[in-house]
Formats: structure tokens, C-alpha cells, sequence
């Protein structure tokens, strides 16, 4: 009987997905429906992945030491770590795990798990690992540095000190979310640590478990029952991949989807001006910037560069394209950070840019060909910076395309694009745009944004820079970077912001609890429904 009534079950979700679009009902009161776009998903391991969407399904799926709210990030709370310790050297950090936690195995997460998990996310070594590698934890040194003492007892060791919410801020992340190690180990395949297991299964602790994913197409999540914060209010949650915007605004205004992910500009004004469904900005720790390569000779002159500046209308952006997917900022640090500035001394002057080119040795201005990611919001400022550019004397040859191998192996002239950091402290954003050890061709520090344009970092600003991380005191850390930001700007740097990114979604107005997260953790345990 039971077979029967999960299979009459089964076939009523299917019958629902499938179901025309002109004939389906509002979604259940106990189902939350999210319109994404799983083109760029690939996989569900938290050790492998580095996107977005990916991420959010992750942080339901799992759990992590360290929990940071959505509504203050920057506070260190506790999550399967109930409580911590920092030694007096500052060095080692011990957690003690909380007891009473269930994978969705069964199994029991202690200790070992935790120790496995972040041991594994080290040795694999992928793009996520950078969360615990940046602080000297590498795959010779792991296993000294990360340890089980007891099955209630995890102590992590940095070969330096740093500031302590560096690696408590490492250790909210979805890279270092805790595997069931017991699952994984019974579907390793040739030593793989259960990579392959992970691409379409979940070994988790968190609200919701991994029923179905189809890859671009569909994915499940039902509730974990045995959560130990208790069940989630949603039984289910679908994820339905729909890469058109205007499908996808098209079912929220229908009823047919509850969330709507990466729509464009024009969608987002009319499902706004609908009033089904309210627009929910997230600001992200990344900005929309562009780059002028160093090693060429025109763009290398600190003029020309701040002749740039003055050719990028950042209110007329601000108030049109930009309106859902930035806030306007020419500063380096993210608001909301320590140090940051609500200065923003730029505006559009086509004279001003003028005379600074005509002191740089260039009155007649120059060509250059600009590479630009051909997606909303990006093209549509690169083309009013072309716009610009053209009335002082600069052509700009105006090449849409994926270019980022080309920025990465710096044989670009100019790019734009926009950056995602995900550590909820300046010393994410400033590692990448403000230090550059060496910029030697042959040091590929391609992780670097300064190293990609070639941009040899005043030393000042580096050593600062470094300083700030390594400083405990966090009013000391606070007046650091106010002063890294003002000598930044001050640098005319190779690398212009002029908005941090935020992350627009349309959420119908009956759902409540759904709130945006900057480090792309989105909870769906917190939501419910109204009428």
C-alpha cells in the first residue's frame, strides 16, 4: 500500500510540472516554485561548485559551522559549530559540535565528519578550496592542521595569524558545508571522494534533501523531517529551469512560479509596476568594472585612466539599466564593510576627459579595442561608455563575446565585466583588485583581477592591504581600510568600479521568509505563505 500511494504521489508532481501553462493552478500553499536558469549548473558537490543558483540548493541541502544571517552578515553565529574558542596566540580554533544532529542518511554527524569534510575541500583542491587555502592550509599541511579530538571537538590551526572573522567568515561558506563521510565512503569510486555520487545526490544535514534533478530541466527538494531546527514549513521545494526572462516573468505573474531568478531590466519594471510580486536588490560583494591594460602605453598614463573615469554616466545608468542591478559606488570597498565611503567624486564629463587625454599627450584621443560580456546589464553599459568615449576623441571597437580567457592571459587592450566575492569582509575584494605580488607574465596570477590587467599595485596600498588581514583589532582594521580606500582612489588604478553588483529577484507578494543572501546562501526554511 505504501508503494502505491508514494508512486499515485509521484505521478501527481509529474502531471503537475507537465501540466499546460494556461490551466495550472496558483502553487500549494506547503510548495515553493523558484524559475532559474541551470544552464551554468554543473553538479551539486559543495567542494566543486562556484556558482550561484548551485549555491543557494546547496545551502539548503547542507549544513555549516557558522551561520551568517541574512540580515547581518558580518556577525558570526553559531550553526553546527553551538560554540568556539580563538587561543591567545590566535592561532588555533576550536569548535565544539553540536550533538543531535541526523545526516539525511540516518547517520550521525560528529566531529570526524566535520574533520573529513574540510580536510576533503582542501585536498580536492578546486575553486572553492580558496576559502581555506588563503590562509596557508594546503594539502601537505591539512591533516597536522585540522583535527577531530573527539567525536564532539574540532580544532583548526592557521599557520598565521589572521583576523579571527577571516576564518569564521571562511567557514559559513558553502564550501565548507559537512559531508556525511559514511555515505560518501560507500559510494567513492576510484578514490574520487564521492564526486560522482555528488553531481546528482546530496549527503547532508540540512532542510531539505535531494529528491530529483534532471540537468536543465528540473530539480526537487523535500523537507527534511528530522531537521534539528525542525521541519521546514515548505514539504517541497521545485526549482524549474527557465533561461528566458520573459517566460519566466511571464509564470510569475500567472501564479505558475512563486520566485523568478535573472530576468532583465525591462521585466523586472513591469513586474514591478504589476504589483504581484515585490523586487528584492541584493547587494553582492563584487562590482561592475573596467579594465585598461597596463602593459600597453597609452592606457598605462594614470591621465588616461582618470580620463576614463569621467566617461562613464553613472546616473544616467543608475536611474535606467542599472536601476535593479547596481548602487552606485567609484570607492573599492563594498558598503556595508568596514571602511567603506559613500563618496562618489565621478561624474560624466566629456570636457574634463578632454583635457586630462590632451595632458597625457593625447588631444585627438586614440583606438582601442574593447571586449565586453554581450549580457544585461553589462553590454548595454559598455555600450554608453563607446558612446562617451567617441565624443572625446576615443574609438572604442566594441566586441561582444566571452573574452575572459583573453583578460585571464592579459592579451586585451580594455574589458568589462562584473565580480561576485563571496567572504563578507573588504580583504575579498581588496586581494583581488588591490594586491599583485608579482606581475611578471609568468606568475599567471590569474585569481587576481590586478594581475590581469598588469597593474602594478603601488606598494602602499599592498602592504596595507596585507596589514588589514593580519590585524586583530577590528577598529584598527576599520581605519586600515578607510585609508586603503581613499589610496586607492587616489592611485587612478588600472581597475574602475562604478557600481556593486546586486542580485534582483521578483518574489510574489504571498511568499514571506524568502530573503536574498550576499554570500548566495538563500534559506527556503525560513519561508512560508500567505494569502
Amino acid at each position: 500500500m505504501k508503494r502505491r500511494s508514494f508512486l499515485m504521489a509521484s505521478a501527481v508532481v509529474a502531471s503537475t510540472l507537465a501540466m499546460p501553462l494556461a490551466v495550472q493552478a496558483a502553487t500549494p500553499k506547503d510548495q515553493l516554485v523558484i524559475a532559474t536558469n541551470m544552464s551554468s549548473m554543473r553538479g551539486l558537490d559543495p567542494n566543486e561548485l562556484n556558482q550561484l543558483e548551485s549555491a543557494e540548493i546547496v545551502a539548503n541541502l547542507y549544513e555549516r559551522l557558522i551561520v551568517l544571517s541574512a540580515d547581518d552578515i558580518t556577525k558570526p553565529q553559531p550553526g553546527i559549530a553551538e560554540s568556539w574558542t580563538v587561543s591567545d596566540d590566535g592561532k588555533t580554533f576550536t569548535f565544539k559540535i553540536r550533538s543531535g544532529v541526523t545526516f539525511h542518511s540516518g547517520n550521525a554527524l560528529t566531529a570526524k565528519d566535520v574533520e573529513w569534510s574540510l580536510r576533503r575541500l582542501v585536498k580536492l583542491g578546486l575553486a572553492p578550496s580558496v576559502d581555506l587555502r588563503q590562509w596557508g592550509i594546503t594539502d601537505k599541511n591539512v591533516d597536522e592542521l585540522i583535527k577531530a579530538t573527539d567525536d564532539a571537538t574540532v580544532v583548526l590551526q592557521t599557520p598565521e595569524v589572521w583576523n579571527p572573522n577571516l576564518i569564521l567568515f571562511s567557514l559559513a561558506s558553502f564550501s565548507t558545508s559537512i559531508l556525511d563521510s559514511q555515505l560518501l565512503a560507500k559510494n567513492e569510486k576510484t578514490g574520487d571522494m564521492g564526486r560522482e555520487f555528488l553531481q546528482t545526490n546530496d549527503a547532508g544535514s540540512g532542510p531539505y534533501s535531494l529528491r530529483t534533478w534532471r540537468v536543465n530541466d528540473l530539480l526537487i527538494a523535500e523537507a527534511f523531517k528530522d531537521y534539528w531546527q525542525g521541519a521546514p514549513k515548505m514539504r517541497r521545494v521545485i526549482l524549474r529551469h527557465m533561461p528566458e526572462s520573459s517566460g519566466q516573468r511571464l509564470q510569475l505573474e500567472a501564479g505558475d512560479v512563486d520566485v523568478a531568478t535573472r530576468l532583465s531590466s525591462t521585466d523586472l519594471a513591469a513586474i514591478e509596476a504589476g504589483g504581484k510580486a515585490d523586487i528584492q536588490k541584493t547587494p553582492g560583494f563584487g562590482f561592475y568594472y573596467l579594465a585598461l591594460n597596463q602593459k600597453d602605453e597609452i592606457l598605462s598614463k594614470p591621465k588616461v585612466r582618470e580620463a576614463f573615469r569621467y566617461l562613464i554616466d553613472y546616473d544616467g545608468l543608475a536611474n535606467t539599466v542599472m536601476k535593479y542591478y547596481g548602487i552606485k559606488q567609484q570607492t573599492i570597498i563594498p558598503g556595508g564593510l568596514p571602511g567603506a565611503s559613500t563618496e562618489n567624486p565621478y561624474k560624466l564629463d566629456i570636457d574634463k576627459a578632454k583635457q586630462l587625454l590632451a595632458e597625457a599627450g593625447y588631444p585627438d584621443g586614440f583606438s582601442k579595442v574593447y571586449y565586453a560580456t554581450p549580457v544585461t546589464p553589462e553590454y548595454e553599459v559598455a555600450q554608453s561608455l563607446q558612446a562617451n568615449a567617441a565624443k572625446a576623441g576615443i574609438k572604442l571597437d566594441l566586441q561582444g563575446g566571452d573574452h575572459i580567457g583573453k583578460f585571464r592571459n592579459r592579451e586585451f587592450e580594455i574589458f568589462s565585466a562584473r565580480t561576485g566575492e563571496r567572504l563578507p569582509d573588504p580583504h575579498a575584494v581588496l586581494a583581488s583588485y588591490a594586491t599583485n605580488p608579482n606581475n611578471a607574465d609568468d606568475a599567471k596570477l590569474s585569481g587576481l583581477i590586478a594581475w590581469r590587467s598588469a597593474w602594478e599595485v603601488p606598494k602602499d596600498i599592498q602592504d596595507m592591504v596585507t596589514a588589514a588581514a593580519h590585524e586583530t583589532d577590528q577598529q584598527k582594521r576599520a581605519d586600515l581600510y578607510a585609508k586603503i580606500n581613499k589610496a586607492y582612489m587616489d592611485a587612478s588604478p588600472a581597475l574602475i568600479t562604478s557600481f556593486q553588483r546586486t542580485d534582483a529577484k521578483a518574489v510574489r507578494k504571498e511568499v514571506k521568509g524568502y530573503v536574498g543572501h550576499s554570500t548566495w546562501l538563500t534559506r527556503w526554511d525560513t519561508v512560508s505563505k500567505g494569502e
